[in-house]
């Protein structure tokens, strides 16, 4: 019988050992997540489609299934199923740090180290519950056909300059996203103010310009790309290049004094229903053959050592952490604070619609 028991656990073994090269996920991990046969992911990044694709090739036995809301709607539905005793989604994946980052310290996440946590960049990951993705640059984004090349911008001060000593090139022609009305841009904000020492100033100097205050990136691109707009700030590289790829009139600036690095921050939910297939596709995500994935769409990866050509050098770059400092975007006097000053400047601008479809 112990023969027997021992032929069977090697079976079993060698039945869930195959994986792509590099993935390392523990063989009892890969045989639970087979077993589990489904992934359910929360995610308001759509761009990916191609990654998870990618996976499906390599483990065709587990069903994906994706669900595309908003961060406020990811965060009340990780939320709401917990606290009821649900089963909720497998993998939260997000764009907003703050919002994930709270969650994993209001207890709504489970461990997990991944056998790629050493090979991350310090700052991508925390607890071992969120982790970092990507990391994306912030960029300015513009109209080459509609904006003078003496008057693009190439850092923060060389904007500053721009707005309020040629006002008329800009005036009614600004886009940026609306903190207000936008966690993201409500974190961006607050990071530019602890690292830029004008940074109320250049907020003010934008708020001069009649901008268009949105919450919408396709939006915001689409009229760049119209003409309608000639300068739109704080844009994610990864988005505006998608953009760029399909109409070359639109330009895209890395300011050279510094720019922020976002990430896209994963985490399982403690209520997962396939914690398994979860880790085994978390794994897969953070590793090489992952991250080039992800680097495939244009979109940078956070590991460095994967290709050059797909992650170049970022000089300049000033990441935004995942961890417990995003936590103060969150703190209500500190937002309050924050947004009050920017409603002040931002007193001459126009809002755009709630609905994204809206013109």
């Amino acid at each position: 019988m112990a023969g027997g028991l021992a032929v069977g656990a090697a079976g079993l073994s060698a039945a869930c050992s195959p994986q792509p090269q590099d993935v390392g996920t523990a063989p009892r991990v890969r045989c639970l997540a087979r077993r589990e046969g489904a992934l359910h992911i929360l995610t308001n990044t759509s761009l990916m489609g191609p990654v998870l694709e990618a996976f499906r090739r390599l483990w065709p036995e587990i069903s994906l299934h994706l669900q595309d809301i908003n961060s406020t709607r990811i965060d009340e539905q990780v939320r709401a199923l917990a606290d009821a005793g649900r089963e909720g989604p497998d993998l939260v994946w997000s764009t907003a740090m703050d919002v994930q980052v709270k969650l994993i310290n209001d207890g709504y996440a489970q461990a997990y180290k991944s056998p790629h946590r050493s090979a991350l960049p310090d700052g991508s990951v925390w607890r071992d519950q969120g982790y970092g993705l990507t990391a994306e640059p912030v960029v300015f984004a513009y109209n080459r056909d509609r904006l003078a090349s003496d008057a693009v911008p190439r850092s923060h001060a060389d904007l500053l300059r721009l707005l309020e000593g040629r006002p008329d090139v800009f005036a009614g022609r600004v886009t940026l996203y609306d903190a207000e009305r936008s966690g993201v841009a409500l974190m961006q904000l607050s990071a530019d103010v602890q690292i830029y020492p004008d940074a109320w100033r250049l907020v003010e100097a934008l708020g001069a310009q009649r901008p268009r205050l949105d919450t919408s990136g396709q939006r915001m691109m689409g009229q760049i790309a119209d003409g309608r707009m000639v300068f739109a700030y704080n844009m994610n590289r990864s988005y505006g290049a998608f953009w760029a790829a399909r109409a070359p009139q639109i330009g895209l600036i890395t300011p050279d004094d510094y720019h922020l690095s976002v990430s896209r921050v994963a985490f399982i939910p403690r209520n997962a229903a396939h914690p398994n297939a979860a880790r085994l596709f978390l794994d897969f995500l953070l590793s090489r053959e992952g991250q080039r994935e992800i680097g495939a769409l244009g979109v940078r990866p956070v590991r460095d050592d994967v290709d050059a050509s797909v992650r170049p050098a970022s000089p300049g770059v000033r990441p935004i952490r995942v961890g417990p400092a995003l936590l103060a975007n969150l703190d209500q006097a500190r937002r309050a604070a924050l947004l009050a000053r920017w409603n002040e400047a931002m007193q001459q601008g126009v809002r755009a619609p709630s609905d994204p479809a809206a013109p």
